[in-house]
């Protein structure tokens, strides 16, 4: 699926029942299918829809148009219906059953089949059921309706076999646990710890989505004890290290911090669980998970910056004011404050956030004034680009925030003095 942002959710339901009854219209079965279903029963509003059917990926593309759907995943009997921005797109698989998996990804060959059969092919039991919505009854051969009444998440049939089928599926009954706030079914929980190890065949790409989802969720530090008690913890977030203390810090960090800032969460997870990583292996950790050049930036600097925030009160002012105007100063603040808080042997550094929180109050005016000469206006002096000429403009602000000149006069003087000095 696509962004839900622009997505009306009335709008994406009446598409989705529409669906359903122009499949019907045309004698297939046809009914509303996976995590839709779960999320209406759980009384939460669903980010998209799919749909299970039994008209074949031809039938289905003859019934809507060739022109609303896409036939990216129909050798896997999945058809893509194009529906507007407010309504999303939906997916319309025909029931199937799949047959051996070798890629530990996608089945080796389909078999159309029966609604049944079909739902014995999905993950876990809260996301198998189907539910029709026009009379808005419930269609469960896995025992998905019990286990969300016990708030659990359960393979289908064979957890071995499921995970075998697609490794992912070991993350994912983490992230649903998380995202829901369930139990992990002990034989399924124990199928879980067993083939952790396979997670080493699955994509980066793949593992980075639902990691994503795992830190976002409210329920984030529930993820974090699944992740370290099973063991994934090593193969989504590489390099890091937890031990019982430095978990116990890391979650009294994301208490304090905010849930939907993923450079942020990185930045606390790797202080705390690899403090002995620099910002840039960090950075080339992140690269190597595949994640935004964007995430991986702000997690670097704020990694790269945070003592000193910490330590703001004993360092010189222009180095700190330089800090504290970059889009990532606020994030890294708050990760220092929590540090200070939450570390025992920080407690006596308040003083440095204190300092930082109060220059933050200054108008931009003060906090930020715009530069008194530029390069060009060195260049107009004689002065050659290169490393002089770098820090000539450097003393020249740095006094400039120190308060020891205020004009352009003076600051063209100061110029010419220290390229003289350099010389």
């Amino acid at each position: 699926m696509g962004s839900t942002q622009s997505i009306d959710p009335e709008k994406a339901r009446e598409f989705a029942v529409k669906t359903v009854e122009k499949l019907r219209v045309a004698n297939f079965i046809s009914y509303w299918a996976g995590g839709c279903v779960r999320d209406y029963h759980l009384q939460i509003t669903p980010k998209d829809y799919d749909v299970a059917t039994d008209a074949s990926p031809d039938e289905i593309r003859q019934l809507f148009g060739k022109k609303r759907t896409l036939a990216i995943g129909a050798s896997f009997g999945v058809i893509t219906l194009i529906g507007s921005k407010e309504q999303g797109n939906i997916e319309i698989a025909t029931f199937r059953k799949d047959e051996s998996y070798t890629d530990g990804r996608r089945p080796d060959q389909v078999t159309f089949s029966t609604p049944e059969k079909d739902a014995q092919r999905r993950d876990f039991t809260v996301n198998g059921m189907f539910l029709d919505p026009t009379t808005m009854e419930t269609i469960d051969y896995v025992g998905g309706l019990a286990d969300l009444q016990k708030q659990q998440i359960r393979a289908i049939g064979s957890p071995a076999e499921r995970f075998d089928e697609d490794k992912l599926r070991i993350f994912r009954a983490i992230r649903f646990a998380t995202t829901l706030d369930f139990q992990i079914e002990p034989e399924t929980f124990d199928a879980v710890c067993r083939f952790v190890d396979n997670l080493s065949q699955v994509s980066r790409e793949r593992i980075l989505v639902e990691l994503e989802k795992t830190l976002s969720s409210q329920h984030r530090l529930r993820g974090i004890d699944l992740l370290v008690e099973t063991g994934i913890l090593r193969y989504v977030l590489p390099e890091t290290k937890p031990n019982e203390s430095a978990v116990i810090l890391l979650k009294s960090l994301l208490n304090l911090l905010p849930i939907n800032e993923t450079a942020l969460t990185l930045a606390a997870i790797y202080k705390t669980l690899a403090p002995q990583l620099t910002a840039k292996s960090v950075k080339r950790i992140l690269k190597s998970m595949k994640t935004s050049n964007e995430i991986a930036e702000k997690t670097c600097w704020i990694l790269g910056h945070v003592e000193q925030l910490i330590d703001a009160d004993t360092l010189p002012w222009p180095t700190i004011q330089r800090l504290l105007i970059h889009p990532q100063a606020i994030d890294t603040l708050t990760l220092a404050k929590a540090l200070v808080n939450k570390t025992p042997a920080l407690n006596q550094k308040l003083r440095g956030i204190e300092f930082c929180e109060a220059k933050l109050t200054l108008p931009n005016q003060q906090l930020n004034p715009p530069e008194l000469i530029s390069g060009a206006e060195l260049i107009e002096l004689g002065m050659t680009p290169g490393p002089a000429f770098s820090k000539v403009l450097k003393e020249v602000r740095d006094q400039q925030l120190l308060g020891q000149i205020e004009s352009k006069q003076q600051a063209l003087e100061l110029a010419q003095q220290t390229f003289a000095s350099i010389e």
